[in-house]
């Protein structure tokens, strides 16, 4: 089975953490079937820029052939993006090889990606599964114009997979054919991100056995609400008896704001900014952690949730989007926090600090998660498709 993939969230050697749960879910398709022939077009957004791009794929990724692509994007006109995403793939199919026949496309993000591609795709009688995975759902579907291209691309596309029921449910209440809209939550590495002594862990890191840490990994985006984190950490640092320290994992435009609101907070000598780093690393980081931390606005089922529980430690979130659809069954709403209150996000860390779960308890939860059957949910899905 010939199988394309469209869209802008793909990694390459400068954005190794770009799109990291559509490659990795490619992987797992090629690994529950070897015959697949997945090729990859993969999109970078740019004002000035047109044509091919001069990113290199990671290694591990070129099993799929890789071709990067510029298409044009103009912030003022935003509704109008997946008109000119579709000008520029219609030039990079024409790149493709000539013995390649897609049976299906994938197109993670909903707009511009899976509207230019459903628009294209009718062309050319394939069908596609579009996929939504974030604020491409709770963003833009309160965006007039982006609404509008996201409904007509839900008549067109064979299926639109959600990340969470929250997302699912968001797109049907705003005129997505309901038969139209399915939930496969992302997988996890249950082998790499298992639990181990934190004690192993910390020495490997180099890290005080006797300290307390909280982890944050993620995009340092407004989305994410790091300004509560930084203030309940600063609580909890005053109230703990033992030294807490907060390890910050990824980076992005609001680095800068957060380290001044450290230096403000008088907490610098005990948070770590740790720049990016790969899954093995972020594993060895959340078996040293005591928990995981989320103050998010909006989620679909972020992926560090199903990574720190597969880790055996508590993701203690802000209760929203599909959160609590992962979590609620194996952990109840005890860290779930509901407000958006530094008080009660830190009464919740004290919590989890004097009374963590059982981390095997949390790991063997996360089996049904497994990227295997992530993938064997997606390969069921992208058959019975190019078959209809």
């Amino acid at each position: 089975m010939d199988i394309l993939f469209v869209s802008n969230l793909f990694p390459d050697e400068t954005e190794p953490w770009r799109g990291l749960d559509n490659v990795t879910l490619l992987h797992a398709l090629h690994s529950l079937d070897a015959s697949l022939n997945i090729r990859v077009l993969a999109f970078r957004p740019s004002i000035s820029s047109f044509g091919r791009a001069a990113m290199q794929p990671r290694a591990m990724d070129l099993c799929f052939s890789p071709e990067f692509f510029w298409t044009p994007y103009l912030p003022k006109v935003g509704g109008f993006n997946h008109r000119l995403f579709g000008i520029a793939l219609s030039k990079a199919i024409a790149s493709l090889p000539q013995d390649f026949h897609p049976e299906a496309i994938l197109a993670p993000w909903l707009f511009p990606d899976a509207c230019a591609v459903s628009l294209q795709a009718a062309k050319m009688h394939i069908p596609v599964v579009a996929v939504a995975q974030g604020s491409d759902a709770h963003q833009y579907l309160d965006m007039s114009m982006r609404r509008k291209a996201i409904l007509a691309m839900s008549n067109r596309v064979r299926a639109i997979v959600t990340r969470s029921r929250d997302l699912q449910n968001r797109l049907i209440s705003k005129g997505s054919p309901q038969g139209a809209v399915q939930t496969i939550y992302n997988g996890v590495d249950v082998h790499t991100f298992r639990p181990i002594s934190r004690a192993v862990a910390r020495e490997a890191l180099d890290l005080p056995a006797n300290d307390h840490l909280l982890l944050f990994v993620g995009n340092f985006l407004p989305v994410k609400g790091l300004d509560l984190l930084l203030q309940s950490a600063a609580l909890v640092m005053t109230q703990s008896s033992r030294t807490v320290r907060l390890a910050l994992i990824g980076g992005g435009p609001l680095e800068s704001h957060l380290r001044s609101q450290v230096e403000a907070l008088g907490i610098s000598n005990n948070v770590l900014f740790l720049g990016r780093h790969g899954s093995s690393e972020v594993a060895r980081w959340m078996q040293a952690a005591d928990a995981v931390c989320l103050t998010s606005h909006n989620e679909g089922v972020p992926n560090v949730v199903l990574e720190s529980l597969s880790s055996g430690r508590v993701p203690l979130c802000t209760d929203v989007g599909g959160i609590a659809e992962i979590v609620e069954p194996i952990l109840g709403r005890r860290f779930l926090v509901q407000s958006r209150d530094a008080d009660a996000y830190a009464t919740a860390i004290l919590d989890v600090l004097k009374n963590p779960p059982e981390p095997a308890d949390l790991h063997a939860a996360m089996q049904a998660f497994s990227w295997e059957n992530c993938a064997r949910q997606y390969m069921n899905l992208l058959s019975k498709s190019a078959t209809l």
